[in-house]
């Protein structure tokens, strides 16, 4: 059966409308135009798309499928259009791209700003999320790619990671008058002893050893907590939590940039085995457009550009140190107003 974009749009705007008479008056074609076109396309298939009566139409279940598969085809179809008249001058256009809480702020929202100085008629969608639910949206075509922690999603196999440049440690951190502050040689286990609060879930291969340390901090004193003991769906309200309690986190150092500089939070202590890796996920055999291609080299300097500002971080305010001393603090701001 070949496929008839336009009666595509139809079957989508009665679906939509839920009368013939409103559908048709939105595709400016006739009431009886619409219905015979709809007539013909059941009578190719030999059932019923919509059920009608006296108070307007809904679709049957094969409608239902119709419809949704109608959408795709359509996005697709528009889509390829958009690329063949935009193609080399990407004057308009839209993509969408998600991530966890720490690589939605440090590295796409920076990428994103950059991207629509660069190509103002395109507009960006940045969602922040956990990657399962990255993930149905990405396979759903609500998203064009997504960021990640790599050890997450290797083993989907309908899903292309591309790992990104640099490994990003994770630091266990808390407020400035938080107890463990003033003490030196603070461990894993020290710190879990504590509430701990997380903007996310927590990937498998650094799951495992905080769990395994968890147990021990427990072995160690009379209160049971759970682990997390907090979870947030957002980055904010998480250093929220941590600024106002006793809770402490696990957070790469360009997400608390501002709180670190302003001696708000200290680091408590690190592993080898914290860090996260990131990665630009994709549906295998699903080609990016070229929008989202560009987008996806700005992420890719963005990556960079935290790693870097990470390495200057540590140096600002290493583990154990109360809060940076203002030289630096000027230098360190200087150097962020800086023209790029």
């Amino acid at each position: 059966m070949a496929l008839d974009l336009q009666k595509l749009r139809q079957v989508i705007a009665l679906a939509e409308h839920g009368s013939f008479v409103r559908a048709a008056a939105a595709l400016h074609i006739s009431q009886p135009a619409l219905s015979r076109s709809i007539q013909n396309l059941e009578a190719r298939f030999g059932s019923e798309l919509f059920l009608r009566s006296s108070s307007g139409v809904v679709p049957t279940d094969l409608g239902r499928i119709y419809v949704a598969k109608a959408r795709d085809v359509l996005r697709i179809a528009d889509e390829m259009e958009r690329e063949a008249v935009n193609h080399g001058r990407l004057r308009t256009g839209r993509v969408a791209v998600g991530g966890g809480p720490y690589p939605a702020d440090a590295v796409l929202a920076r990428a994103a700003g950059r991207f629509v100085e660069a190509y103002p008629g395109i507009s960006v969608k940045v969602v922040a999320r956990d990657w399962d639910e990255l993930t149905r949206r990405l396979r759903s075509r609500e998203l064009d790619f997504f960021v990640a922690e790599t050890s997450t999603l290797q083993r989907e196999a309908d899903l292309e990671v591309s790992t990104l440049s640099a490994q990003h440690p994770l630091y266990l951190v808390a407020r400035a008058g938080h107890p463990l502050a003033a003490k030196r040689n603070v461990t894993v286990e020290d710190v879990l002893e504590w509430p701990f609060a997380t903007p996310s879930r927590v990937p498998p291969r650094v799951l495992t050893p905080l769990l395994a340390a968890h147990q021990a901090a427990m072995r160690r004193t009379p209160i049971a907590r759970t682990f997390p003991s907090i979870e947030c769906d957002a980055l904010a309200p998480t250093k929220r939590v941590v600024a106002t309690s006793n809770a402490v986190t696990g957070t790469i150092l360009s997400c608390i940039a501002s709180e670190l500089e302003r001696g708000e939070f200290v680091l408590l202590t690190r592993e080898p085995w914290l860090y996260l890796e990131y990665g630009i996920v994709s549906l295998k055999g699903m080609p990016r457009t070229q929008a989202a291609e560009r987008l996806v080299a700005f992420v890719e300097a963005a990556e960079k550009e935290t790693a870097a500002e990470e390495a200057r971080l540590l140096k600002l305010v290493a583990v154990g140190r109360r809060r940076p001393r203002r030289d630096q603090l000027s230098r360190a701001d200087a150097t962020r107003r800086a023209p790029m």
